[in-house]
């Protein structure tokens, strides 16, 4: 971060993230080949109502990504706010190892529980436990913080 620019307080960053979450519902998930081959699918996704987690859920179909994450468990989640709003603002998610990425499949332990988070009916499930939330936004410098702030989990 910058020296003259600071970090905001982590409740009023938790606040934000919060709000940027309940204000969007499209997420780029990047995924990569275990040859290092990168995969990025827009998707819908959903998250549980509970405010002491930030777990994200995506429907997924068979293909390139699941394969991706079964042999690369590495993603990066990307959400942003349109340019046509005027503001510049995303948020980048970082989430890694099988125990933070866990694919389901009907019959699997959580399945059921996570199909009743995720609209509509869905055959293959990723639970996304993140470890670390980047939240960009250039508001922040009238605030006298950085326009980076970030969230290890």
């Amino acid at each position: 971060m910058s020296k003259d620019l600071k970090k905001m307080p982590e409740a009023e960053l938790i606040q934000d993230i919060r709000g940027f979450f309940k204000e969007r519902k499209i997420i780029v998930l990047c995924t990569s080949s275990k040859e290092g081959v990168p995969r990025a699918s827009s998707m819908d996704y959903y998250m549980e109502k509970s405010e002491d987690n930030y777990n994200i859920y995506v429907g997924l179909s068979p293909g390139i990504k699941i394969k991706n994450i079964e042999e690369n468990p590495i993603v990066s989640i990307g959400i942003y706010t349109p340019m046509d709003t005027g503001k510049i603002q995303g948020m980048q998610i970082t989430a890694t190892g099988k125990e933070r990425l866990i694919l389901m499949r009907e019959g699997d332990q959580g399945f059921d529980e996570a199909q009743e988070i995720v609209r509509g009916k869905r055959n293959i499930l990723l639970k996304i436990i993140p470890e670390k939330i980047e939240l960009l936004d250039y508001s922040y410098r009238k605030k006298g913080y950085s326009t980076m702030q970030i969230l290890e989990l």
